[in-house]
């Protein structure tokens, strides 16, 4: 059994050969102090991850060496870890989301990183292309803060918003599958340690259908789906798996999610993937304390398959390299079934 099927049949809830691993994100810094010169595709090659995750492309102009503008005529910040923060919200009233549109999906370059990796990895590892769900949409067009207040107080623009994103993201999918995709990740968070970052109302009427009628035209486009949120996300579970969604991760063990719960009344209706803690052991641990935790969530998660082992969120600059590499070696030691 290969990676990609290793995978595949985890995302079936089927037993594989082993558990398999793979992250939704690997810092650059990481990457660089393990393999100098090399980058994320020589990174999956070498340590034989069973997977390896890609964005679909936007082209970025650059204001200054920090800050950045997107296609969608977004105002980007440079972060201190690898991804770019919307500053400036476009899409502040229906009018202008009426003028908004989103990029050409059906660009040349919009699959450029996508099909470098269909054209190393197809067949051999699986394919995940990162896109976005509609929430994720509406936090970085509306602005987070006023997406929240906005649940209450402007419904009707902020579903305008995730409908024409959940239309968007549909075609980009379509797309992805016909060059290669096996599956694809969506975020971002819908919580925080404390619970959810909307009432479970708000949730249901206005995120979670978008969530099932997005899952749906992919799942028609032949792609798995792997939901991403950290925080506590225990009073939507139910409405989580009903959105149709293969794989959920990460598990969020800062925020109270309990690998073994999730896995005892979730585990036969979606896959698990999670949970070795990217803010603890990974981080302040030595070799032996990531090995340990490696082991227990194997022992918890991997029973009747349906499990794929990750950190609780990333590989993040902060994540000490060598643990990083105990925990891949780790779970190929201790992960056969």
């Amino acid at each position: 059994m290969n990676s990609r099927d290793r995978v595949i049949k985890a995302f079936e809830r089927g037993i594989p050969d082993k558990v398999p691993h793979f992250e939704l994100l690997i810092d650059t810094s990481i990457i660089e102090k393990l393999i100098p010169g090399k980058n994320l595709f020589d990174f999956v090659d070498i340590y034989d991850i069973d997977a390896i995750t890609v964005k679909y492309d936007l082209i970025t102009k650059k204001i200054d060496k920090d800050t950045f503008l997107d296609e969608r005529g977004l105002i980007l910040k440079r972060t201190s870890e690898d991804y770019l923060q919307s500053i400036k919200p476009i899409i502040r009233n229906e009018k202008d989301l009426r003028k908004f549109e989103f990029p050409d999906p059906n660009k040349e370059y919009r699959f450029e990183t996508l099909r470098k990796a269909v054209d190393r990895f197809k067949n051999n590892k699986a394919i995940v292309i990162k896109l976005k769900d509609g929430w994720s949409e509406a936090r970085d067009l509306h602005g987070y803060v006023e997406t929240l207040i906005d649940l209450i107080d402007n419904p009707k623009l902020i579903n305008g918003i995730i409908q024409k994103s959940v239309e968007y993201h549909s075609e980009l999918g379509k797309q992805a599958a016909k060059i290669g995709a096996d599956i694809v990740f969506t975020g971002d968070d819908l919580a925080g340690i404390n619970g959810l970052l909307m009432s479970p109302q708000h949730f249901k009427e206005l995120i979670y259908p978008s969530m099932k009628k997005l899952y749906k035209k992919l799942h028609d486009c032949g792609l798995y789906v792997l939901k991403h949120s950290d925080g506590n996300l225990n009073s939507i579970m139910d409405l989580l798996v009903d959105t149709g969604l293969d794989c959920l991760n990460p598990i969020d063990p800062l925020a109270g999610m309990n690998l073994e719960k999730i896995k005892k009344e979730y585990g036969k209706k979606i896959c698990i993937m999670g949970n070795v803690n990217c803010a603890g052991n990974l981080v302040y641990g030595d070799k032996n304390d990531v090995i340990e935790e490696v082991k227990d969530c194997i022992r918890i998660g991997s029973p009747g398959g349906g499990y794929i082992l990750s950190s609780s969120n990333s590989i993040h600059s902060g994540v000490k390299p060598e643990n990083y590499v105990a925990m891949i070696e780790a779970v190929k030691q201790y992960g056969s079934y």
